[in-house]
């Protein structure tokens, strides 16, 4: 059997749920695909950054195929992706923009466990898979009230 023909009743059956269960399901998704990779990288940004937000978003906007912009100092930025790395999208598999939660939550989960004082929000303004040029995300961030 091809694989792909499994993706599309996955991209079917993700255009069924609602967007909180859509949520749920791909942060957990997220979740495993960012521990496999790039959380290795953000990690390292963040030790280098000291924990410094501005000093990390700086230090992001270095990497390849990434762009970031310090919208307000230690608490709005915006964060781009000049191409999607998704392989599922790559590869074919997957094209529906609503995978696009997929990548917006798993910069929620690095955020919110590299700064574990903070809470983020992150939006995903546009995407690839939309249609736009680049990806980008809204991140918004304060301190936790304990």
């Amino acid at each position: 059997m091809e694989l792909s023909y499994w993706f599309k009743g996955f991209e079917k059956g993700l255009a069924r749920l609602s967007d909180k269960q859509r949520s749920e399901l791909l942060a957990e998704c997220s979740k495993s695909c960012v521990r496999q990779g790039t959380f290795s990288i953000y990690q390292e940004l963040y030790n280098q950054a000291h924990g410094n937000l501005d000093q990390f978003f700086a230090q992001a906007n270095e990497l390849p195929g990434v762009r970031c912009e310090i919208v307000e100092s230690e608490s709005v930025y915006h964060l781009y992706f000049e191409s999607c790395t998704c392989e599922l999208c790559t590869k074919g598999y997957v094209s529906t923009p609503l995978l696009c939660e997929c990548s917006r939550q798993s910069i929620l989960y690095v955020l919110s466990e590299l700064w574990k004082e903070k809470r983020f929000q992150v939006t995903l303004c546009h995407s690839i898979l939309q249609g736009a040029s680049t990806c980008k995300m809204r991140i918004e961030t304060d301190e936790l009230k304990i």
